[in-house]
């Protein structure tokens, strides 16, 4: 009676084992990660435009885009062709517009990507200025923008070509270049009396 005892319980173990196992056999692998969540802005603005000013009403800067992709948990927005002005009290402004851009730090930083270009009109005292290169980052509030690709300044018909730039766009304007720079001036344009004979 013991032995068969014995037997039979050996027996419900084997089938319990196999049991458990042609089980594990049905159940789907889950070793596998998820599939990564797609990534989507919280929302969308169409034509987006921004206007901040100082105490007297007057603005500092102004963005506009054709599209402003926001997302909120990343504490950043996409743009799409950014235009960014930058308006100075006793000068005109400096506009710069790109292909893509990124709004960071609640908008204390501006990245702007792929075909940049930034200009400032000329007065009676100071030239027009073109800066072209491909990727710029610009801080509005601490008047600076850096870039470490190569860039291309024009001024009349002087230009200058380096590596990167560091420029600090509040008169008095200054700008580091690191590495090697190329400068071209152009020699001034005479104006006294003309040398030519009177044909008559």
């Amino acid at each position: 009676m013991w032995g068969s005892r014995q037997t039979l319980m050996a027996l419900v173990f084997v089938l319990i084992g196999g049991a458990a196992w042609w089980l594990f056999e049905q159940e789907p692998q889950t070793d596998e990660a998820p599939a990564p969540r797609e990534r989507r802005p919280d929302y969308v603005v169409s034509d987006f435009a921004a206007v901040e000013t100082d105490q007297t009403g007057r603005p500092n800067r102004e963005l506009e885009a054709r599209q402003l992709r926001q997302y909120v948990d990343e504490d950043l927005a996409e743009l799409e062709l950014p235009h960014l002005t930058l308006y100075r009290p006793d000068g005109p402004p400096w506009r710069a517009e790109s292909v893509h851009g990124l709004l960071l730090s609640d908008g204390d930083e501006v990245r702007l990507s792929e075909d940049v270009r930034v200009r400032r009109s000329g007065t009676a005292h100071d030239r027009p200025v073109r800066l072209d290169t491909s990727e710029l980052t610009v801080w509005p509030k601490r008047q600076f923008a850096e870039g470490h690709r190569p860039v291309r300044i024009e001024s009349a018909q002087d230009w200058l070509t380096a590596a990167g730039l560091r420029l600090w766009y509040a008169e008095p304007m200054r700008a580091e270049f690191p590495g090697r720079a190329h400068l071209s001036i152009a020699p001034e344009t005479q104006t006294g009396p003309s040398t030519e004979e009177d044909p008559g």
